[in-house]
């Protein structure tokens, strides 16, 4: 079974253990035989079906003494803290703007950056917040001065304890309009390739036990996205197909059943799920109600079974009709405390579907995850979402729950970001997203790396679309960071992209090195290159002037003080 990370930790915090991770939501949906279901608001039953919970923490971590530890969900962070710090960088980059062809222009760039954090953790409140503002000026006038805010914020509030919770999540930060436009390395695109992006995700989590024969679980979620212009945008879309983000609502309720104690070879979930996403085309909703069964064959494998019926409406006809029964069957094993594995297959969307969820924690510090998942949503929706899967560590880092490993510390090289890894323009289609992801992160003494491969099907739903109603994308990213000295860090990375979208192709590679130099205590230097390049297909090139072939390299020098 799916394990939470506080599970382990002492009987006064497990009260709370459903409020430490955004994970245990998204562990079930169709694959809710497992007792994790539903612990945080999903956005639809879809998109309850990403990354099993991390395994519960042993060893150090879940025996810590009391006084070292929070009294809130077993926190390793008491009371209020707060720090902030400063950078300071120059990058000459050969492509400042991401233009293709002859339209390239070099530059130098200037970046000045503050970075705060802040925790506050007390007996029924925690909240966990990181920001980083940065400026952008280029000395040529490549492009406009740029302002950019990246903030990631999860706060908790117990109510009435063991019945009521208020949970709230917030974002901040770029996003890329799409990756066939205008893109850069390491760096923001020109003022046409991407949107300054801001979303919250906000409700009450009700739930009660109808003594060992049932638990229920009500989670009700109103959430938006939202998007400014950057200085120097044209206010035109300059790709074809690609209208760019918009504002989005969207609230949700779903209420949850699942078997107590009273059952134990035979276990059992029943959900039911009222979505909807609002923006200007046009109200897109989702309602549906699923049971699963799973029954244990032996301690370690149990064999699945969902039923159900998933209605889905939009306020302008969808090019198919995707409302109709949930029928899937599958398997689940579980290897004590560090290995679960789910997979169902049958019918969803009047069509083949698979479901399915990994997790290995294959050392303190060493986890492979991977999650197979089918939801239908915007681009905006794929958004909030993602910001679902926001959780805290026990040292109140924000991440996912797959970078949260079986010690509670968080994987070094990972990160949070609502933005998916290959994600594909913002064309305001509603669309069929099938994505499958593995990711392997590990923490030894002097050696970091983190590995992440997605593969992703995307069926267009709407009457409106450039380039044909189906296409698939994979890559991958990679990096490795190694502790030369006590003073001096070596990281690499590398990363690859092929993508289909608006009738063409475009294949993407990048590669990145960098050296750190501590001078201190509180300050570091560093010296980092990147370069990118994308190779983009004829019916690419043609199409607009952002969406041709190009390439770009730059070179970093930079400092970080801690204040």
């Amino acid at each position: 079974m799916v394990q939470n990370t506080h599970e382990m930790l002492p009987g006064r915090r497990r009260n709370f253990l459903k409020l430490g991770t955004a994970s245990a939501a998204l562990a079930a949906g169709l694959l809710a035989a497992s007792a994790s279901y539903a612990q945080e608001p999903p956005i639809t039953l879809a998109q309850a079906q990403a990354a099993p919970a991390p395994a519960a923490p042993s060893g150090a971590a879940a025996e810590r003494p009391a006084n070292e530890v929070s009294t809130f969900v077993g926190s390793l962070i008491p009371g209020f803290q707060f720090d902030a710090g400063i950078s300071l960088s120059e990058t000459y980059a050969t492509n400042a703007v991401g233009f293709s062809g002859g339209a390239a222009h070099d530059d130098w760039i200037t970046l000045g950056g503050i970075n705060l954090n802040m925790h506050d953790h007390s007996r029924r409140v925690s909240f966990d917040a990181s920001y980083n503002g940065q400026v952008y000026y280029y000395a040529r006038g490549a492009q406009p001065t740029q302002y950019t805010n990246d903030l990631q914020a999860l706060a908790t509030v117990v109510a009435v304890p063991d019945y009521l919770n208020f949970v709230g999540r917030a974002f901040a930060q770029p996003v890329v309009i799409s990756n066939s436009g205008s893109v850069t390395a390491n760096g923001i695109t020109g003022p046409n390739g991407y949107r300054n992006g801001y979303g919250y995700s906000a409700g009450p989590d009700i739930t009660f036990h109808l003594g060992d024969f049932a638990s229920s679980d009500t989670l009700a979620t109103y959430g938006g996205a939202y998007f400014t212009d950057p200085n120097g945008t044209s206010g035109l879309p300059v790709i074809p197909g690609v209208s760019g983000p918009e504002n989005t609502i969207m609230r949700s309720v779903n209420q949850t059943f699942r078997s107590g104690p009273d059952f134990t070879r035979l276990q059992w979930t029943v959900v039911g799920v009222f979505s909807e996403t609002d923006r200007s085309q046009g109200l897109f909703s989702e309602k549906a109600g699923v049971g699963t069964l799973q029954y244990a064959i032996t301690r370690e494998i149990s064999l699945l079974g969902t039923g159900g019926y998933d209605k889905i409406t939009n306020s302008t006809r969808l090019t198919k009709d995707v409302s109709g029964p949930v029928g899937m069957g599958g398997v689940s094993v579980t290897l004590g405390e560090d290995f679960s594995f789910q997979a169902q297959v049958g019918e969803k969307y009047n069509d083949v579907s698979f479901l399915g969820s990994l997790r290995w924690n294959i050392g303190p510090s060493s986890v492979l995850t991977g999650s197979a998942t089918d939801s239908i949503s915007t681009p905006e929706g794929q958004l909030l979402n993602n910001l679902t899967g926001m959780t805290a560590s026990l040292n109140g880092n924000l991440t996912t729950a797959s970078n949260i490993y079986s010690n509670g510390s968080t994987a070094s090289l990972a990160n949070f970001s609502a933005q998916s890894l290959g994600s594909l323009s913002f064309n305001q289609n509603i669309a069929r997203y099938q994505m499958v992801t593995i990711g392997y992160s590990q923490d030894f003494e002097r050696d970091h790396a983190n590995v992440s491969l997605f593969g992703q099907r995307l069926t267009n739903l709407d009457g409106t679309f450039v380039g044909p109603p189906v296409t698939n994308s994979w890559g991958g990213q990679a990096s490795y960071s190694h502790d030369i000295s006590r003073l001096t860090s070596g990281t690499l990375g590398f990363g690859y992209g092929y993508y289909q979208e608006l009738g063409g192709h475009s294949t993407n590679y990048n590669v990145s090195g960098q050296i750190d130099y501590s001078l201190g205590p509180d300050t570091r230097v560093y010296f980092r290159s990147d370069y990118y390049t994308r190779n983009s297909s004829q019916s690419l090139q043609t199409l607009s002037p952002l969406t041709g072939s190009l390439d770009d390299f730059r070179l970093t020098l930079g400092l970080n003080h801690q204040l």
